[in-house]
């Protein structure tokens, strides 16, 4: 009998599906994602989203606009996938709440 072994998935595979979550939700494709984050391709997108490479902070704007996030709530959920070490430096191991955040925003 064959078993099936569970691919455990990275943290910048979950976020590239987080991001391709997001794009899939305005209903736009990955060239128009590209071009509006001003992203160097659509194979840029395309590589984001299978988990191949993080969002560099430089794109933390863009994309939070794109998506209608405020900026510090859109890298914070970058860092929980893309840098954990980081987030977990930042904000403990739970996800940051709104108070968190404005404390962190604050002392900064």
């Amino acid at each position: 009998m064959m078993t099936m072994m569970h691919e455990t998935k990275s943290p910048w595979h979950l976020g590239g599906e987080w991001i391709a979550g997001l794009r899939a939700a305005q209903q736009i494709t990955q060239a128009e994602l590209a071009e509006q984050v001003g992203a160097p391709s659509t194979l840029w997108i395309e590589e984001l989203e299978a988990g191949r490479h993080p969002v560099p902070s430089v794109y933390f704007q863009a994309f939070a606009k794109q998506f209608g996030w405020a900026e510090h709530d859109f890298a914070a959920r970058c860092l929980s996938y893309f840098d954990p070490t980081a987030y977990r430096a930042l904000f403990g191991e739970i996800a940051p709440s709104a108070p968190v955040l404005a404390a962190v925003r604050r002392a900064a």
